[in-house]
């Protein structure tokens, strides 16, 4: 494929929450840098519960078959592609191609030969929506000797490419992460430690809640010191970018230990204990690296944690915090437009990774491209 006519691509995420998938269909011309990109529609879809609770069961335990589990998030992707294009009046012939992240079941602690696992077979997508589909996007780094991740600054590369002086992003998902954009040096990206993935777990474990809304239990909790010390000994934390985590290192595993060795403390004093974490994370991060923005633009689903937004603000006063979506893009939509970008890049060919977001030893083209059948 050339970048000589516009594409068509459908990004969809499905973050560690699991609680929807998030859509976007974006036009796309252009390459590099020089892209231009416009979102023409886009829509969120949701987990039925008994897929979201096997999810969950899954990454906190390994106890279930993975292979089931691998067809039916397949099946519930291929049906969002075929929903999300007859609602929005689109041909599945009018688009180029389908990106499907899949879903992260398991991420390494720090040793990429463990490997990254997303599921949603592409062939079963690509076969139930009579589409091209470009997925597993984190092996190719892998293979380069990266961590796999952060792989959504790519995206934010191109879109940002405008930026006169340095950017960075804040992702709060499960995980926290960072793309700092320089205006004469390639990007740099990190994931700062965790974010929403306890804060969730907790709800779960305790609450039979899928997160605290608003952050409300949290901002009525306190800052336990000693909780708080312990946890940010964890050595993650001094551990040299770039870097990359996942739920199985901050995730239910860890917030059950947590629970389990300090059953005095309320729910409402971890989860402020928690965001204090997370945002030592992010802080203790930017000051190893050196780097001292005067804004940071949050997405993912903790800005809205009220708490954690808070807590961020008053560790680190010297910096504006400000909503992604003041760089004009739609902050609930980073990331499937990330993936419809890493989808093009593929296509096109593009090197969608550097050494210095990943610590791979070369850059590499992301994602496999798979055919329907039928």
């Amino acid at each position: 494929m050339t970048d000589n006519s516009s594409r068509l691509i459908l990004g969809m995420s499905s973050g560690t929450s699991a609680d929807s998938v998030d859509m976007a269909l974006v036009r796309v011309s252009g390459q590099g840098q020089q892209r231009e990109v416009r979102v023409e529609c886009s829509g969120e879809l949701p987990f039925a519960t008994e897929l979201q609770d096997a999810v969950h069961h899954f990454v906190a335990h390994y106890d279930r078959p993975l292979a089931q589990l691998d067809k039916n998030l397949a099946f519930f992707f291929g049906d969002c592609v075929n929903i999300f294009l007859e609602e929005n009046g689109v041909a599945v012939s009018e688009v180029d191609c389908v990106a499907s992240h899949g879903q992260t079941v398991f991420h390494h602690d720090g040793d990429p030969r463990q490997g990254s696992l997303q599921l949603g077979d592409l062939q079963t997508i690509a076969d139930r929506c009579r589409a091209r589909v470009v997925g597993d996007f984190r092996q190719a780094d892998l293979h380069a000797g990266g961590q796999g991740a952060p792989i959504s600054v790519f995206a934010d590369w191109v879109l940002h490419s405008g930026a006169k002086k340095e950017c960075a992003i804040l992702n709060l998902g499960g995980i926290a992460n960072i793309s700092y954009l320089r205006p004469d040096a390639p990007p740099l990206a990190w994931d700062c430690g965790p974010a929403n993935g306890p804060l969730d777990a907790l709800m779960r474990l305790k609450l039979g809640q899928h997160c605290d809304i608003g952050g409300t239990l949290a901002l009525s909790g306190t800052i336990n010191s000693g909780l708080y010390e312990l946890l940010i000994s964890n050595p993650y934390f001094s551990k040299k970018l770039p870097k990359s985590t996942g739920l199985e290192l901050f995730g239910s595993r860890w917030l059950a230990e947590i629970c389990d060795a300090h059953p005095q403390l309320s729910n409402e004093d971890i989860l402020a204990t928690l965001c204090a974490v997370v945002a030592y994370g992010v802080s203790f991060s930017l000051a190893s690296a050196g780097l001292s923005p005067s804004t940071i633009y949050l997405c993912g689903g903790g800005r809205h944690n009220r708490a954690l937004v808070k807590t961020l603000q008053s560790v680190m006063p010297e910096i504006v915090f400000s909503d992604y979506s003041q760089l004009g893009f739609d902050a609930d939509l980073r990331e499937a437009i990330a993936f419809a970008l890493l989808a093009d890049a593929k296509l096109l060919g593009e090197y969608s990774t550097w050494p210095s977001t990943t610590g791979a030893v070369k850059p590499s083209v992301l994602g496999n491209v798979v055919h329907s059948r039928t």
